[in-house]
């Protein structure tokens, strides 16, 4: 059980594959025996502006969005829109994506994970109440607007915005501090429901 504090300057910054936007890559787990692919893989996109999204066959992805004035989805023919503080959306990587800015650019938090060996969950945390989360494979707490607090057995951790605490089969509890939020990304194996990479 460990944990890391991620700082965002150690992000690995890279373009879509489809050229339409940038990504800064928090963290990832490649895939044994599977180059090029992951078991999961947590990043957050600058979308400069509408167009596709690039495909990522085998995933599930969760997305939400971090800053901006929101995006609107349309996923295989449906379309919903997600705004800050929204829900994550979840659909699959396989899918006909196609985002439209509703009011300029926007930051969004993704999580993908391989469909066939994990699971993932994304939640939003805001400020005024400590919040539980059980132990997984793997979580990551990304602070998106001031500070949070995670409590776990060997003590607090502080994770300033644009951080990110990475727990490795480690439960604890996070708190906001008062305007903060964030999000909480967990990453499961889809077998057992024991902890994956």
């Amino acid at each position: 059980m460990t944990h890391t504090l991620l700082d965002p300057a150690g992000y690995r910054r890279m373009p879509w594959k489809n050229g339409g936007g940038t990504t800064a890559e928090i963290a990832v787990a490649p895939s044994a025996g599977a180059p090029g692919r992951f078991l999961w893989r947590a990043s957050v996109a600058d979308v400069g502006q509408s167009g596709p999204f690039s495909a990522f066959d085998g995933c599930e992805r969760l997305i939400a969005v971090v800053e901006g004035g929101g995006m609107r989805l349309t996923i295989d023919g449906v379309a919903t829109e997600a705004r800050r503080g929204d829900p994550a959306v979840r659909f699959s990587g396989d899918a006909g994506v196609r985002c439209d800015l509703l009011d300029g650019p926007i930051r969004d938090f993704n999580l993908m994970v391989d469909r066939e060996r994990a699971r993932g969950s994304l939640e939003v945390v805001t400020a005024g109440h400590a919040v539980p989360v059980p132990a997984a494979r793997v979580v990551l707490v990304y602070a998106v607007d001031g500070a949070v607090s995670v409590r776990r057995a060997g003590g607090t951790v502080r994770v300033p915005a644009g951080w990110t605490l990475r727990l490795d089969g480690e439960d604890g509890a996070i708190e906001a501090d008062a305007g903060a939020w964030a999000f909480v990304a967990r990453v499961d194996d889809r077998q057992s429901g024991s902890r994956t990479a």
